[in-house]
């Protein structure tokens, strides 16, 4: 990449412009409060002052996990199961009584009926080739076991993944 500027990282943030800085931040997107502690720790902030300032926000409910922790839930648990939900909000810092309490909501039914929906969505890539008469049954069960790692990435539990395949009846063996 000759002839490319590199972008330098961002140098200390000073104390007054710190809210500033977290504004700006929340008018992209929602943050966790521990995403913005760790963001302001990165820009020099030391502690205390990055509480005092998080804590201003969640006064005036700029910032509150609890409803980060609700919006997250809703919008990817069409394609999440309640595993990977659980561990990418872990990952963004919020506390797991948030957690369990927002994946409450999320029943084994709706479960299965998010892996289905994302199974049938993704077809062009896991549904196996038509048998063909005296065909390898090791076809099946690897487009099968495909499909199967598929919706564990994805972090739904065994027993909504299973119900899934069972529910396509792409794998069903006719032998």
């Amino acid at each position: 990449m000759a002839g490319a500027k590199r972008r330098r990282p961002p140098g200390p943030l000073k104390p007054e412009r710190a809210w500033d800085y977290l504004l700006f931040l929340l008018s992209r997107r929602m943050y966790t409060t521990a995403e913005l502690v760790e963001k302001l720790r990165r820009r020099g902030i030391d502690e205390p002052d990055a509480q005092r300032l998080i804590a201003r926000l969640a006064e005036l409910q700029l910032v509150d996990d609890a409803t980060y922790t609700t919006m997250y839930i809703g919008s990817r648990s069409a394609s999440r199961g309640r595993l990977g939900l659980r561990q990418e909000l872990r990952r963004k810092g919020v506390a797991p009584e948030l957690v369990d309490e927002g994946l409450a909501e999320l029943t084994p039914e709706a479960q299965l009926s998010s892996a289905t929906a994302l199974l049938e969505k993704n077809a062009w890539r896991y549904r196996p080739p038509e048998p063909e008469p005296g065909a390898n049954r090791e076809l099946l069960l690897k487009a099968r076991a495909k499909a199967f790692a598929f919706l564990a990435r994805r972090g739904f539990a065994a027993d909504a993944v299973s119900g899934a395949i069972a529910a396509v009846g792409w794998f069903d063996d006719d032998d």
